[in-house]
């Protein structure tokens, strides 16, 4: 059933896949249309279902996710075929500003640090933040204060917004950032971790997939610009323009919560 979703987005989009890897650097080929001749770059980071991962389809390796799906619609827009490039995400910000990608989706949170580096489009999906723990301890971390304690160490992505609400939250546990969500996983899993946190979606997806973790039952505080955004160069007004009508039509007519829905029911 849900390889058949994904054959329905993809036939729906008229899409032929092709993959390279070179190095530790994988690059994915979507052609939009056949008429189209040139590329647009995307750069991410695939590590983050349900917005971006490593998928076979049909025999293929190939990336999926929120941020593809809508990626190929921006493309389409521009009448250009898209070219995802996936690599770390500490170098997603360095490419765009030199050129190597037109423009950045990987679950990115536009910062004020990231604001001065490069240019953000509209909001296009707020995720609440939540902390993801290993089942044996839900009875026993219920609030922030039960897992701020010095023989707690707390998880989050290296970089990311997550890392910032670590810091700002817990002053006695003890933290841990890596790049990788799926090393900080295994983490949480061997108990190197006691809690890990995440957007609701990606715990959502972990949680679904595996015997061992649960949500936990505690309220973390939100921030109201903590929403997702797409990365263009200092400047590139027309792309970002594009960008900006392509989100506001997914989310007016409803599409967007389409894309979320099948690639969460995917991840699961």
């Amino acid at each position: 059933m849900k390889k058949n979703i994904l054959l329905g987005l993809l036939i729906m989009l008229g899409l032929v896949l092709t993959a390279c890897k070179t190095d530790s650097i994988s690059t994915f080929d979507y052609i939009i249309d056949e008429s189209f001749d040139e590329f647009i770059v995307m750069g991410t980071s695939a590590d983050y279902p349900p917005y971006e991962w490593p998928k076979t389809v049909d025999g293929k390796l190939t990336l999926v996710g929120i941020d593809i799906e809508i990626a190929k619609e921006i493309a389409k827009k521009v009448g250009k075929n898209l070219k995802v490039v996936n690599k770390n995400f500490d170098f997603l910000l360095e490419d765009l500003e030199s050129g190597k990608v037109d423009f950045v989706m990987a679950a990115m949170t536009p910062s004020e640090d990231r604001k001065k580096r490069v240019d953000f489009s509209d909001i296009y999906y707020f995720a609440e933040q939540v902390a993801l723990i290993h089942k044996d301890n839900l009875n026993e971390y219920t609030s922030v204060e039960s897992l701020d304690q010095t023989t707690i160490r707390i998880g989050a992505q290296l970089g990311t917004v997550q890392q910032e609400l670590v810091d700002s939250l817990f002053n006695n546990a003890q933290t841990r950032y890596i790049k990788q969500i799926p090393t900080l996983i295994m983490n949480l899993q061997d108990k190197q971790i006691g809690a890990l946190v995440v957007e609701r979606p990606i715990a959502e997806g972990y949680k679904n997939n595996t015997d061992d973790l649960v949500i936990a039952n505690i309220d973390l505080p939100q921030e109201d610009d903590n929403g997702f955004a797409v990365a263009v160069s200092k400047g590139n007004t027309s792309l970002l323009n594009n960008i900006n009508e392509v989100l506001q039509a997914l989310i007016n007519s409803g599409q967007m919560d389409e894309i979320v829905k099948t690639m969460t029911e995917l991840n699961n």
